[in-house]
């Protein structure tokens, strides 16, 4: 899972949770929610959490669309 691959689900996604992140990628669930902390550190990402249940989910930032569309340009 590379973060170029994390962002494109997300843009896809609109939002996801750290369990949807791990099934689609077929990854630990620790695997993805480290992924999707290091996309919030480097703000790439947002993370708002649910109070109901306590889940985190996450959506691409501003910062993250236009990393997105730059990778997109070097292909």
């Amino acid at each position: 899972m590379s973060k170029r691959e994390l962002l494109e689900f997300l843009a896809e996604t609109g939002e996801a949770n750290a369990n949807e992140v791990a099934g689609a990628f077929g990854v630990p669930y620790s695997v993805a929610a480290m992924g999707l902390l290091r996309l919030v550190r480097q703000a790439l990402a947002s993370r708002y959490i649910e109070p109901d249940n306590g889940t985190y989910w996450y959506s691409l930032s501003d910062r993250g669309q236009a990393r997105l569309a730059y990778l997109r340009e070097l292909d």
